[in-house]
């Protein structure tokens, strides 16, 4: 059955390029893993198309690579394949719930919001019950999402914006990213319509649909979720150079740790 991130996976680099935390969140992962490599297994659950992994193995990491859609696992795999790191990398196309190891991890991640592709309470706690049984004792858990403003919703409800522009690598035809967002605050989901025109030499232009859902999860609730999944905090930050955790933070970054 085809995954919601399989039509995605033509535009996920303009669209994650665009991210204003994409250089930040990709220091720091690769930074941990190199950290933790020496101690056992690494893994990132969410490794799309490599982006942060494959940085980690440039620098000597061997990693293991998890991800639900079999399209990005194949940019996964093909940008490994071009910078010579095929070697260095495991994938396996896995949910968060039920991905396998052949032994326990030091460190397992979920980097780049991805834990809100779960899209319940109920599902998130399930995925981190998941990850504790498959670190080794005293092994971490490190995770980033963004602070919902509930506030803010109303304002962005259904507008159409304006995310990336870019020339496609096969054939420099200029394409045009669009999102329009809807939210659910009761169920705290967010779905997502990406719109991508690509503009034609003689000015015609064809469009492509993609839609995703995205949960948010509040820090009061990841704090819980960690408690409940046999996990200690270790650190919280507000960001990806250390910041501390305010109530005015747009992030939450959690280090955890396996009881």
């Amino acid at each position: 059955m085809p995954h919601p991130y399989d039509s995605f996976a033509t535009i996920y680099a303009a669209w994650t390029e665009s991210a204003p935390v994409a250089v930040l969140n990709q220091r720091f992962y690769r930074d941990l893993y190199v950290e933790a490599a020496p101690l056992g297994p690494v893994v990132e659950l969410g490794v799309g198309d490599g982006r942060i992994a494959l940085e980690a193995c440039a620098a000597g990491v061997s990693m293991i690579g998890v991800d639900a859609s079999g399209a990005m696992l194949d940019l996964c795999r093909k940008a490994a394949a071009d910078r010579g790191l095929s070697d260095g990398i495991a994938l396996q196309q896995a949910d968060f719930r039920d991905f396998e190891l052949a032994r326990p991890a030091t460190l397992i991640t979920i980097p780049f919001h991805s834990i809100g592709h779960l899209t319940t309470l109920d599902d998130k706690l399930d995925a981190l019950r998941h990850i504790r049984a498959n670190l080794l004792p005293d092994g971490r858990f490190v995770f980033d999402h963004f602070v919902a403003d509930p506030s803010y919703a109303p304002t962005k409800q259904r507008a159409v914006l304006h995310r990336a522009s870019f020339d496609r690598p096969a054939d420099g035809l200029r394409c045009h990213l669009y999102e329009a967002s809807t939210y659910d605050l009761e169920t705290q989901l967010i779905r997502v319509l990406i719109r991508a025109d690509t503009v034609a030499a003689d000015g015609s232009v064809s469009s492509r649909y993609s839609e995703i859902e995205l949960s948010w999860v509040t820090p009061e609730q990841s704090r819980e979720l960690l408690g409940q999944a046999g996990f200690r905090v270790e650190s919280v930050f507000g960001g990806f150079e250390g910041e501390h955790f305010t109530r005015d933070s747009t992030s939450q970054v959690w280090i955890a740790r396996a009881n």
